[in-house]
């Protein structure tokens, strides 16, 4: 058996306390599991405006807004509500949870450089000749994953350059499951590396989702465990320095 700790967003419901929420569970051999995500949770707008799943997620989407737990004035009763972050405060927040969401992978820390030979058995050493990389870890059965594919989607929607950037998806999954969910949830400029749990373990990888951006050099700029209102923002700019390097 194999055993990973899912990392969840920022804990949505308790982020007036910054924290990363994460539940250990066990993988079968063939690296799947199977996660719920509560998507009937309302979220309230700073107006008392009730707001269902999808339209908070694509306000927390942009990296400008967090949920914070008790209402503001006005709104008795009201359990999360949405508030737009101020750039510092994100900032600030964000160099105090990064230990926790920090990949504890040696070989995957921020300053190394980034060993592409994992991936050389599926993808041409050419094809990462001074491009940018992004690697994102994940698995069709962890909403956390593939939801976070819209923040991503939202973030590569604005660059100039893709050409000079690589996305690789990889998962445990088989071909067949994996791209049906690519298909479900799409993640643009993606290569899809199913099958990968060899490339997984050599990376000794064991947190979902998980996303590393190295830059042009392949010197990893960004690697932490899961995607949320804090760390969007730096994820952003981490891709906009690596591509106009």
């Amino acid at each position: 058996m194999k055993y990973c700790y899912i990392i969840l967003l920022v804990n949505i419901f308790c982020l007036s306390a910054y924290s990363q929420d994460s539940i250990r569970m066990k993988i079968p051999s063939n690296g799947s599991a199977r996660f719920r995500l509560d998507t009937n949770q309302l979220v309230y707008d700073e107006e008392g405006n009730a707001l269902h799943y999808y339209q908070y997620t694509k306000l927390l989407n942009t990296g400008e807004y967090t949920i914070r737990q008790s209402a503001p004035s006005g709104t008795p009763g009201v359990k999360a509500y949405l508030k737009k972050l101020d750039p510092q405060e994100n900032l600030r927040f964000y160099e105090m949870i990064k230990p926790r969401i920090a990949l504890k992978s040696p070989l995957l820390q921020e300053g190394k450089v980034l060993d592409i030979s994992p991936f050389l058995g599926t993808i041409n050493q050419e094809d990462f000749n001074r491009k940018a990389v992004v690697i994102v870890f994940w698995y069709a059965d962890c909403p956390p994953c593939t939801e976070s594919f819209n923040s991503l989607n939202d973030i590569f929607g604005q660059i100039n350059n893709p050409e000079n950037l690589i996305v690789v998806a990889v998962t445990y999954d088989n071909e067949q499951i994996a791209s049906a969910k690519l298909k479900q949830k799409p993640l643009m400029y993606a290569r899809l590396l199913s099958n990968a749990g060899q490339i997984i373990s050599a990376y000794q990888l064991t947190t979902y989702p998980s996303f590393v951006v190295a830059d042009k050099d392949h010197i990893i700029r960004f690697a932490v465990s899961g995607l949320s209102p804090i760390t969007i923002p730096l994820f952003k700019s981490t891709i906009r320095q690596v591509l106009i390097q």
